[in-house]
């Protein structure tokens, strides 16, 4: 399976005529390899593909890739000019969204008659799924779902963001996750209007919303869920915005189909939002591709280029976010097939009620 996605790394390099690219983006580099650390370099050219880290990472790279050269790098010597002159390479394509300008810099200053240019296609290879990938994200899915559910019986009034976010993370562990997919989100009454709050020592009221964002990362794969839970009996306007919402996704599950594209999806949900006279308070895209990243191909907002593919696998997530008053969120994932879209979390998204 790697040697295909290899094989469509080399497709890019040709049709852009380029003898070869190197890679710093490390969820690039896994994609490609399997190999995950701080440090390395994939240079691919049109004879080899080499993986350039350092000695704390040899063995390891050695260990979980095949059919690639590993090469040791030592601080301070740049091997890539040795390289670009072994193969040839007068014309490379580099990751711009991974590469940062000092190491843009040197790279022109070290590497003499090389032109270097940069490519954003790598990251839409990723948005098609193999059938390994999508089985690893439903595991995911399991145990962050597994994780919630015993958490969710911990959430009271008077526990605070924080202890609420420590213990969902910790869970996700307990049960398999390697690690969160990303920090998780617990926001409270007014912190509720804000879409990427951090968790803080506001302890939870009765009579508010709470936003959790959460999921796990299970063999590098991500997980990617949001529910809005309420405290006892909330202001009206919050069930009024929660109903909202929650139209909102479901109408953005029924009108997800293949062949789309990620913009009429996103037309599609914000145009109901907004006709119901909030669409000042959402902000954000509709959505977003699952996978090595927690948010990454395609992008689904009013500006994506993308279409929506078979095996690609998205997020919907729709919210309403009222400066003072809090907010609302809900999150699925899907999985698009041919003619049909799955949706594979399971907790379900009518309102989640805990009593003080």
């Amino acid at each position: 399976m790697r040697d295909k996605r290899i094989g469509l790394v080399a497709q890019i390099i040709d049709e852009a005529g380029l003898d070869a690219c190197i890679l710093k983006g490390m969820d690039n580099i896994f994609y490609l390899t399997g190999f995950r650390g701080s440090e390395g370099s994939l240079l691919v050219t049109h004879e080899d593909v080499l993986l350039l880290t350092d000695f704390r990472y040899i063995t390891h790279a050695m260990e979980v890739t095949k059919g690639i050269q590993v090469l040791e790098v030592q601080q301070k010597i740049n091997s890539l000019p040795r390289l670009c002159d072994k193969y040839g390479i007068r014309k490379m394509g580099f990751d711009s969204a991974h590469t940062t300008y000092d190491m843009y810099a040197r790279w022109t200053e070290t590497l003499g008659n090389v032109e270097l240019v940069p490519l954003n296609k790598i990251e839409t290879i990723r948005a098609i799924k193999d059938p390994e990938e999508i089985e690893t994200i439903k595991k995911a899915i399991r145990i962050s779902t597994d994780a919630f559910t015993e958490v969710y019986e911990r959430i009271k009034p008077g526990r605070t963001e924080k202890e609420i976010a420590n213990e969902l993370e910790y869970t996700m562990k307990r049960l398999g996750a390697d690690c969160p997919s990303f920090n998780t989100i617990v926001a409270s009454g007014p912190r509720a209007a804000l879409p990427h709050a951090e968790p803080t020592d506001r302890e939870l009221k009765d009579g508010e919303a709470v936003i959790i964002d959460f999921g796990a990362q299970v063999d590098s794969y991500c997980s990617d869920e949001t529910c809005t839970i309420t405290l006892g009996k909330v202001n009206g306007k919050i069930d009024k915005i929660y109903s909202i919402v929650r139209e909102a996704k479901d109408l953005g599950l029924d009108s997800i189909r293949a062949g789309m594209p990620a913009k009429e999806l996103d037309m599609i949900v914000r145009g109901f939002i907004d006709r119901k006279g909030y669409g000042d308070f959402f902000r954000h895209g509709v959505g977003h591709g699952v996978g090595v990243a927690v948010h990454e191909a395609p992008a689904v907002n009013y500006m994506s280029e993308s279409l929506i593919e078979p095996n690609m696998v998205l997020t919907i997530e729709p919210g309403i976010y009222i400066p003072h008053l809090g907010g609302v969120r809900l999150e699925d994932m899907v999985l698009i097939e041919e003619n049909r879209t799955t949706v594979l979390t399971h907790i379900r998204k009518d309102m989640l009620s805990v009593r003080s």
